[in-house]
């Protein structure tokens, strides 16, 4: 006959001890996932907005800026209202609200700033905090975001994968007669600016650019006749105030129809962005550089030092459709024969999601080019453009 389990001290001891920490282990845990299902409930909740008028629309809250409150509608798409027109705004995600002339400071908490969920009428908000209730006039509302978009571009320092931004383009053309012709064309343009949230003061940006153009025509008992040229360039920005930076750069060049086989220029100044807003972008900038040109004939080969003259515009037009132009002078001040320059304009159509169709004229000139060879070159490229991320 066995011994009863409690007359067996130290087993009954192990086997309730393990009951225990089961209980201890397993308590916590159902409480965390109860909060953790409570709070996605509540996440998933659709936020409301009643206007004035009593019309009532479902769906999420973006963010406030510019003094308009922007709100995605399953049926209405995104709207944008002023407070004024509205009776009742109800938020289920946790909002941060930035006031107007708040010191907001990079990479450090900031507890100045309100974090919590919200309902608002037409003159204020009123946010339940971990603190407690706190209300806040529209009109002392700079920004308000989610807490996780703030949470990323306020407190967190963002390693260098992070927030990068641009398209891939690439066309071509074969063409087979007496003649057989191909062409490609290929670019890439990256950007990445710290923060990445418009509303606050810029930090730096860094800009990387490569295009690629390449035919051939062949024909037979006839010498074949190749265009390859390709530009690269990377630039570094760093702000000290939210509209004047200075820059470091180095551009690459080679063109084969104009002979030049390599022209590098590494160069340092100052930038200015003239216009800025959410349609729209005017950077003017001026450096100083060291040119090394190389080309097919040698002894036309130069060590230069000058300054380069640019700017750069941005449009968005509606409907996603983007005009982009470039143009930028440089003159040599210990030749000012070997003076250059190069222009380029665009316009990127939407075709589906982030696929786009997008036309580029690139005239590039070269006032010293070795005999024999032409000094503007003038390109006209076609393709699909892909955006990133």
């Amino acid at each position: 006959m066995k011994t009863p389990l409690h007359k067996q001290p130290l087993r009954f001891c192990r086997i309730l001890g393990m009951v225990l920490a089961a209980l201890l282990c397993l308590g916590p845990a159902t409480v965390l996932r109860a909060d953790a299902a409570a709070k996605t409930a509540a996440a998933t909740q659709p936020d409301v907005l009643v206007f004035s008028n009593g019309d009532r629309l479902t769906g999420q809250l973006e963010k406030v800026q510019g003094g308009n409150i922007f709100f995605k509608s399953d049926t209405a798409g995104e709207v944008q209202v002023a407070p004024a027109k509205i009776r009742q705004l109800v938020a289920h995600e946790d909002f941060a609200i930035i006031e107007t002339g708040a010191k907001i400071r990079r990479r450090r908490a900031n507890p100045q700033v309100p974090r919590g969920t919200l309902v608002a009428d037409a003159q204020a908000i009123t946010m339940q905090t971990s603190s407690g209730t706190q209300t806040v006039l529209w009109k002392n509302v700079s920004v308000l975001i989610p807490t996780s978009a703030y949470v990323t571009d306020v407190e967190h320092s963002p390693n260098v994968f992070h927030g990068w931004n641009g398209t891939i383009t690439a066309g071509a053309s074969t063409v087979t007669s007496t003649q057989n012709e191909v062409t490609y064309n290929s670019a890439i343009t990256l950007g990445r600016a710290i923060p990445e949230a418009a509303w606050l003061r810029p930090s730096y940006r860094t800009l990387l650019n490569f295009s690629n153009s390449y035919g051939k025509i062949t024909q037979p008992n006839t010498p074949t006749v190749k265009t390859s040229i390709f530009h690269a360039s990377a630039e570094q920005d760093q702000y000290f105030s939210p509209r004047f930076y200075m820059l470091g750069q180095s551009i690459f060049d080679h063109n084969f129809a104009q002979g030049l086989d390599l022209q590098q220029m590494y160069g340092a100044g100052f930038g200015f962005t003239a216009v800025k807003s959410t349609r729209q972008e005017l950077d003017l900038s001026g450096t100083t550089n060291y040119t090394k040109q190389q080309f097919q004939v040698s002894s036309s080969n130069l060590n230069l030092v000058g300054s380069t003259f640019s700017n750069t515009y941005t449009y968005k037009f509606p409907h996603g459709v983007l005009f982009n132009e470039a143009a930028s002078i440089t003159p040599e001040w210990n030749n000012m024969n070997a003076y250059s320059a190069n222009a380029s304009g665009g316009l990127t159509l939407p075709v589906f999601k982030k696929l786009a169709f997008s036309v580029q004229a690139i005239d590039s000139y070269l006032n010293n080019p070795p005999t024999g060879f032409q000094a503007n070159s003038l390109q006209l490229n076609t393709g699909l453009t892909y955006t990133l991320p």
